[in-house]
């Protein structure tokens, strides 16, 4: 689609000017003539996107307005014109009048919500054009309204699990500057000029240079998370990682299932509307998020090209569980293969939920055990010198060491005090 600055005129020779959304000039001169106007100039332009990318719960909640609005006989131009008159983001708002006014040029409805840039997921208009041809649009929306809102659980999901181990990570970090800044301090006074371990050295070293330049620790920290965050998201990068994660035991399982449901979901959703196999899997794969299962689909879409089932195909990608391909290749034998899918997507649903909470019981005593060891550490540092200490007072055998050594508890005893 492309927009179109035109310059054309009526029958009485009038000249107008408008910007019109299409596909080819020769719909342009199509949709003018439409109106009673002649094609005289045109200028193709940059298109422009008025609205943000919707979040799945959004598009849970708009997708399921329509479907309520378009199902009570209600017209799609009039239906989004009700929703833009609501109290509603200014960007949104607008998104949506253009929507409106695209498909009082004769737009198809999905077409204009491709126009609106990254707004709308390509899943969604491709499910939008299979219902315009079906004539059941209603039916889509309500679809799309119950998949964006299974999406947005398991999302929800996902990243509860991720909070847990962020916050002990933040706790770990907030203990340690803690002990190095304030509590190891009034202990290794004690050491001063004393012959002392060397985890005890190396942790006194540590704490002293913490202290003394706790801005530059704070601000070296903190750009070391941001460049760990930017390097983390580079192609090369992110490709090794997503790689290990399924390769990892015990927690690999866990993480094919996430991956697969969310696959399983979308693949049942577009295939149930009648949309051909290769763009099931060209808009499935754009829905995961690693990198390296989402790379294998191309080779896994030219062996469909080339004849090969679709169980077969998902048997080859590694990343995916196993039970999708034989569920699938159940469905290819029965000729219920759309039957097959949504019943495996509602089954990992759950499977996908169990794992996630597997993963927070992993990664709980994982997290603790980090943080004790740490801290075993650091109390280990001041413990030693003080046991050996104490050894030294109990290992003295004549007077006149019992005298020096009873000078040093003595000594002690007052630091500790003060």
């Amino acid at each position: 689609m492309a927009v179109y600055q035109y310059v054309a005129s009526n029958m009485g020779g009038k000249i107008s000017k408008g910007q019109i959304t299409t596909a080819t000039p020769e719909q342009l001169r199509e949709i003018l003539k439409q109106q009673n106007l002649f094609l005289i100039s045109y200028e193709e332009k940059a298109n422009v996107t008025y609205g943000r990318k919707l979040k799945a719960n959004e598009l849970s909640e708009l997708c399921r307005e329509l479907a309520s609005l378009l199902g009570s006989g209600v017209s799609v131009v009039r239906s989004f014109t009700i929703i833009s008159g609501r109290d509603i983001e200014p960007k949104l708002k607008k998104a949506y009048t253009n929507i409106t006014t695209q498909i009082k040029r004769g737009v198809p409805l999905s077409d204009a919500m491709e126009m609106q840039g990254r707004m709308f997921p390509e899943m969604l208009i491709n499910m939008i054009r299979a219902g315009e041809e079906s004539g059941r649009i209603d039916q889509t929306f309500e679809k799309m309204a119950a998949h964006y809102e299974k999406e947005y659980r398991l999302n929800g999901a996902v990243k509860s699990a991720m909070t847990y181990p962020i916050i002990l990570l933040v706790l770990i970090v907030v203990v340690m500057m803690a002990l190095f800044t304030f509590v190891l301090p009034s202990f290794f006074e004690l050491f001063e000029d004393m012959e002392v371990p060397l985890i005890t050295q190396i942790v006194m070293n540590i704490s002293t240079f913490i202290r003394e330049n706790v801005i530059i620790v704070s601000l070296i920290s903190v750009i070391s998370v941001m460049i760990i965050g930017f390097v983390a998201q580079l192609y090369p990068v992110k490709y090794v990682l997503d790689k290990f994660t399924v390769k990892v035991p015990k927690i690999s399982p866990l993480i094919k299932i996430i991956h697969t449901a969310r696959f399983g979901r979308t693949l049942a959703s577009l295939y149930a509307s009648g949309i051909n196999i290769i763009d099931c899997l060209n808009i499935s794969k754009n829905t995961i998020t690693n990198y390296y299962i989402r790379e294998q689909f191309d080779d896994a879409i030219k062996n469909v090209r080339a004849g090969n089932t679709l169980s077969e195909t998902l048997k080859g990608i590694d990343g995916f569980d196993i039970k999708l391909s034989q569920t699938v290749e159940v469905g290819e034998e029965t000729g219920q293969l759309d039957r097959m899918l949504n019943s495996t997507a509602d089954s990992y649903e759950y499977e996908s939920q169990t794992a996630i909470n597997k993963l927070i019981t992993i990664l709980q005593p994982v997290m603790i055990v980090i943080l004790a060891g740490l801290v075993l550490v650091v109390i280990g540092s001041v413990m030693l010198p003080i046991f050996s200490m104490y050894s030294n007072i109990e290992g003295a055998s004549d007077p006149g060491a019992g005298i020096e050594m009873q000078a040093i508890v003595e000594d002690i005893s007052e630091r500790e005090e003060i």
